[in-house]
């Protein structure tokens, strides 16, 4: 229940504090005094859309606060709990400021939240009918809504939402897969490419070992002469060579004194040198060995090392990169194969969560047929109270061709306004003023079984009057003898059905202008109802008027 509103500096509002109780609240004034000014801020606070036009011209900011009384158990009470924001005594306050540069901040019990959050908590509080809301009342949207609100469908539409989001998502990682890179025509030119370099079966440091041997090949016959050269120069059995060099050289020195130092380190150097030439000579021998005059070997490895390089210019690679671009291959090819399995269980998944949608859509349409009926009885019943004595409510729910969030049904209310008519859809039959009762009887009967604890009508009684208005001001009456209820309205018997209300005046000066909300005693509500009934000027007879219909409730 909205227990306080406090308002400062929104719009034409200076600072305004007003208390509340349970029961029909009829707010009233005359025209362009700001009779929705109440609705407007409340509608911020609980997190509607706002811009810094809403401050009050000289202010740096406007701050508007709601406090509402909760039972525990309730939807608000839970969702306080789950959101971890203690509520003391059981009370909920939220509140907005909106500064003049454009921004705004949201708290709920001094905490401060985003305003999705404000938005979450304030569905579960407070329910606001417009007079907007006959003219969305033609869109099919709206009749969808209306029924499912009617039959209570909260849970099933989260169950057949969940269902419908899973089947959503799931189909776009399927299209996702099927539409990368990764496609079947690619996939063959990979295997391709993999089965020649499979064929090629380049083995690891082949290349480097075949260009080695493809100069020995190229170049023996001068690596032979060479290394005779060379050979000879070191140890020759017919020639002077180093060797025999060195050993004389060691006989030379044995004759020297030995005890000498420098004799002794001559003498090591040349056995070193020696020992040096006697290891180079055998390795000069195997290298002369591995030389070879083999022209067959040698045109056997100019073919494979052309073969590598000609692989490798086809795939725009260097011969030195088919090992890696081999490897990066079959990742590629098995990162297919897997996302290839993947896209199979994910198609099984889908029919799995289509299934399970279709169950939960069809047990959603089946309770839609059901109330559909119920509802359109309620509301013939209502209409033909409003001054639609003939009037005639069908509701037709049929099935949709794609799955929706929803569910899968169009639901499409007609209606009949008078004899001999046939039903039709509502934009089509329905005048204003027919409209805005249709759309006022749908309103309170779903308003009747709703759980929201707190309703407000914003001049949803427009282009009704006489019987047919004190008929609402009744109907009103009795939903705020189980419900909190506010009615902004322009019907004097409206008003007077009200268990209490405020008369909003506006005020102006040279310098300023402000609103002004009062709640009325007994006295005042005739005298503002007079005034309703006889314009400007109040009468005896207006008076006489009012109290009797304030008295005949």
């Amino acid at each position: 229940m909205l227990t306080t509103l406090c308002i400062e500096h929104f719009a034409i509002v200076q600072k305004l504090e007003l208390d509340f109780t349970k029961g029909l609240t009829a707010f009233t004034g005359e025209t362009g005094a700001g009779k929705s000014i109440m609705i407007d801020a409340l509608m911020l606070a609980l997190g509607g859309r706002a811009d810094s036009t809403v401050v009050r011209p000289g202010c740096d900011k406007c701050d508007i606060t709601a406090g509402f009384l909760i039972d525990e158990h309730t939807e608000p009470a839970l969702w306080l709990s789950e959101n971890d924001i203690q509520a003391p005594d059981k009370e909920v306050y939220i509140r907005r400021v909106i500064y003049a540069e454009g921004r705004s901040k949201s708290y709920i019990n001094g905490q401060l939240v985003p305003l999705q959050k404000v938005r979450e908590l304030s569905e579960k509080l407070v329910h606001i009918h417009g007079q907007h809301q006959h003219q969305t009342l033609m869109q099919h949207a709206t009749q969808r809504q209306q029924l499912d609100n009617y039959a209570k469908h909260q849970s099933q539409l989260k169950l057949v939402a969940r269902c419908f989001q899973e089947y959503q998502h799931i189909l776009e990682q399927i299209e996702h897969l099927e539409n990368q890179d990764l496609q079947q025509d690619k996939m063959h030119l990979l295997q391709f490419q993999l089965d020649e370099l499979n064929s090629l079966g380049l083995e690891e440091g082949e290349l480097q070992a075949l260009n080695e041997e493809h100069q020995l090949l190229h170049h023996a016959k001068d690596y032979l002469e060479q290394s005779q050269v060379i050979q000879a120069l070191l140890n020759a059995e017919d020639q002077p060579d180093i060797c025999s060099g060195l050993n004389h050289i060691l006989q030379l020195l044995s004759h020297l004194p030995q005890e000498q130092s420098t004799i002794i380190t001559l003498t090591e150097l040349i056995n070193n040198a020696l020992i040096q030439c006697e290891e180079a000579s055998d390795e000069i021998q195997n290298f002369s060995n591995k030389v070879q005059l083999d022209p067959e070997r040698l045109q056997a490895v100019e073919d494979r090392i052309s073969t590598i390089h000609a692989i490798a210019r086809k795939n725009h690679k260097e011969a030195w990169q088919l090992a890696a671009f081999k490897s990066q291959i079959e990742n590629e090819l098995e990162q297919f194969e897997l996302a290839q399995e993947h896209l199979a269980a994910l198609k099984i998944q889908l029919k799995q969560v289509q299934n399970a949608y279709e169950v939960q859509a069809l047990k959603l349409s089946t309770s839609r047929q059901d109330n559909a009926t119920k509802l359109a009885k309620e509301i013939t019943a209502c209409i033909q109270q409003l001054g639609m004595p003939k009037g005639l409510v069908e509701i037709a729910c049929t099935q949709l061709d794609k799955p929706q969030v929803h569910g899968q049904d169009k639901v499409e209310l007609k209606v009949c306004t008078n004899p001999g008519m046939e039903l039709d859809a509502l934009s089509k039959i329905a005048s204003g003023g027919e409209l805005s009762r249709i759309g006022l009887a749908i309103q309170m009967i779903t308003a009747q079984r709703g759980a929201t604890p707190t309703l407000l009508f914003d001049e949803v009684d427009v282009g009704i009057g006489g019987n047919i208005s004190a008929l609402v001001g009744k109907m009103l009456r009795q939903l705020g003898e189980r419900l909190q209820v506010f009615c902004v309205t322009h019907q004097p018997q409206v008003a007077a059905a009200a268990h209490q209300h405020y008369q909003v005046s506006k005020h102006s000066n040279a310098e300023q202008t402000i609103t002004e909300v009062k709640r009325l005693d007994e006295v005042s509500k005739i005298q503002e109802i007079a005034r309703m009934l006889g314009g400007l000027t109040i009468t005896e007879q207006s008076l006489s008027h009012a109290k009797e219909l304030v008295s005949s409730l």
